[in-house]
């Protein structure tokens, strides 16, 4: 393994404070270790990208039901339903849209080639052991879509001498949810298990439709094995896979019954080995599918699926003792098949990465380049840099540029209308350019940090009425984002306590009007506190208003929402949980017009033995 600061700084980690980066959730840094800002493990402090690291611990303390109530409110980062559990979710990535914000899981890029967005609302918690956001454009590392930045999901992984964990939890909308899971490592092997079942009646998601309970049925599992060699080469696969069912309300058809069955899964292996101190080598390989089967009144309407297949090779290469090279090579294949007809169903992308990273006195610096070759739109180039500054013992300065860009999806490029609304072949991907300045301070009573941040966006994409009722995309359209982040982690009187506040003002520059469905402003409280057994925390959030529509003329209120969560350890093993959530019942929307689930009351156990 290489020997260097980047590596050191993982185990130094583990003792000292996580900054404010990760502020959301207060805790210790053990596990503040990040890999997906620079594609290798880097503990968060030494990171020049703005990074968020939720770990299992945040989550099982947060009680969140869902990846929507979990990332909501994080730094920089809104989500949105329409409806409760399962219903399509959106996510807005300082200001960027669901389309322009890369998903990960276990390295594997996932989510529908068709739409261009991920379906984050039937990921699992269960089967998830940690999330890593982060902010900023990732392109000059990972390509198209991560113009806003990169969500990577991590699913369980071994524990030292074994681990088994099993929950069970009932709540309002007759939630039901199970959960088992083992998970181990003994001597050179790293093996285990994860299932989960999750199943809601529900509540009506559309307001003025049909008023029936849309329902959720949720059945996952994910597993690992790994194995490493006595020469140090190391083998693993995992595998996620979440299907079920998925009932909710349309405009188009107010009085009828629609649902949808869906699977999600992820396949991945990796390979890791060091030919000697100075040289990683990572290959790893996989796919990842969406699929989607709907029906109308219990009547067949469409399907549409998406295949993709991976490929990656990483070399991580000491220059000197302070200094990283990383090369690589990136394959991608995506597939797409469906009801509606496709010029063109498959197409492919090859890319070569090359990042630098350094440090000289009190300054570290990193410089990545990317080279991507779509079959689809041809050659690309993006790139970023980053420098960093200490400038006293508890203050760090850093300053970035980055450029990203937003593929077009399959509808975009080839959709075929029968009614003559067909894709645009001749489209060009939208391109992002961001600017970044931040400051991070850690002092004995906690962490803070100020970003500010600029991102343009040319050619967006958007369909346009090119004769009556007849559509297609083009990029007509330019945007700039401008925001401000701010948090804070401490402890006040015992109560550990964690804020984040996001300010924004993204506009349409063709326009003159806000982006559709952005909050200008957003803030996030969570106060945590042991007495003895029992744990007590609260969640505050409260977003400013929003508009539904490019015209600015559908507002969306703004709101704020209190959740309670109490925990009691009845033995070392078991744990009763219990939350509540929206405490004063306030009537609110995410997106216009889809209801959401009023007050919401929640109990669980768990059981945990090593």
């Amino acid at each position: 393994m290489i020997r260097n600061r980047y590596y050191r700084s993982v185990i130094l980690s583990g003792i000292t404070l996580a900054l404010p980066t990760c502020a959301t959730y207060a805790a210790t840094s053990l596990d503040r270790v990040n890999v997906t800002a620079t594609r290798m493990a880097q503990s968060i402090d030494e990171t020049l990208a703005a990074v968020t690291v939720i770990t299992r611990d945040d989550i099982k303390n947060s009680q969140a039901k869902d990846i929507t109530q979990l990332l909501d409110g994080t730094q920089g980062l809104t989500m949105s339903s329409n409806g409760g559990l399962g219903k399509v979710t959106g996510i807005r990535l300082r200001g960027t849209d669901s389309k322009q914000v890369l998903v990960l899981i276990d390295g594997m890029r996932i989510g529908s080639a068709t739409l261009g967005t991920v379906a984050f609302q039937d990921i699992p918690l269960a089967q998830i052991e940690r999330i890593e956001i982060v902010r900023g454009p990732r392109s000059q590392l990972y390509g198209a879509d991560a113009m806003g930045g990169v969500i990577q999901i991590f699913t369980t992984k071994g524990k030292p001498g074994g681990l088994v964990t099993a929950e069970a939890e009932y709540g309002s909308h007759n939630t039901r949810r199970v959960a088992l899971g083992l998970n181990a490592t003994q001597d050179n092997l790293d093996y285990g298990i994860s299932l989960s079942d999750l199943r809601s009646d529900g509540f009506s998601s559309l307001k003025n439709n049909n008023p029936d309970e849309d329902g959720y049925k949720n059945r996952s599992f994910s597993g690992h094995l790994g194995y490493r060699f006595s020469n140090g080469l190391k083998l693993g696969v995992t595998a996620l896979q979440a299907k079920g069912e998925n009932e909710y309300d349309s405009a188009f058809g107010p009085a009828d019954f629609f649902d949808t069955d869906f699977l999600q899964q992820s396949l991945s292996s990796k390979l890791e080995y060091s030919p000697n101190d100075s040289w990683d080598i990572t290959l790893s390989f996989g796919e990842s599918r969406d699929e989607t089967t709907n029906f109308t009144n219990s009547s067949f309407a469409s399907f549409f699926n998406t295949r993709r297949r991976q490929f990656s090779w990483q070399n991580d290469i000491a220059v000197d003792e302070e200094s990283v090279l990383t090369l690589g090579i990136d394959f991608l294949r995506d597939q797409v098949e469906g009801t509606s007809s496709y010029s063109v169903n498959q197409r492919d992308n090859s890319a070569l990465f090359a990042q630098y990273q350094t440090a000289f006195g009190a300054n570290d610096v990193v410089i990545g380049l990317r080279h991507d070759d779509n079959e689809a739109f041809g050659d690309y180039n993006t790139g970023n840099i980053a420098w960093g500054r200490e400038l006293t013992e508890t203050l760090r300065l850093v300053a970035s540029y980055g450029t990203g860009f937003r593929a077009p999806t399959f509808n975009d490029l080839y959709y075929q209308d029968p009614w003559g609304s067909n894709g645009n072949p001749n489209l060009t991907p939208e391109e992002s350019e961001s600017v970044e300045l931040s400051l991070r301070g850690s002092q004995s009573w906690g962490g803070w940090n100020i970003n500010l941040f600029r991102t343009d966006i040319e050619g967006l994409i958007d369909w346009v009425e090119i004769a009556p009722f007849t559509y297609q995309p083009q990029n007509v359209d330019r945007a700039r984002i401008d925001g401000l982040e701010a948090g804070i982690n401490t402890q006040l009187a015992g109560w550990r306590i964690s804020g984040n506040l996001t300010l924004l003002d993204p506009r349409n520059r063709t326009t003159g009007r806000l982006l559709t469905d952005r909050n200008e402003q957003a803030i996030r409280i969570d106060i945590d506190r042991e007495f003895g057994p029992t744990e007590l925390g609260a969640t505050l959030q409260a977003r400013s208003h929003s508009y539904s529509n490019a015209t600015n003329t559908f507002r969306t209120a703004g709101f704020g929402t209190l959740d309670l969560r109490v925990a009691h350890h009845l033995s070392r093993e078991w744990t009763l949980r219990g939350q509540v959530r929206n405490l004063f019942d306030r009537d609110y929307e995410t997106i216009r017009t889809y209801n959401t689930g009023g007050r919401e009351l929640f109990v669980s156990v768990h059981y945990e033995a090593k």
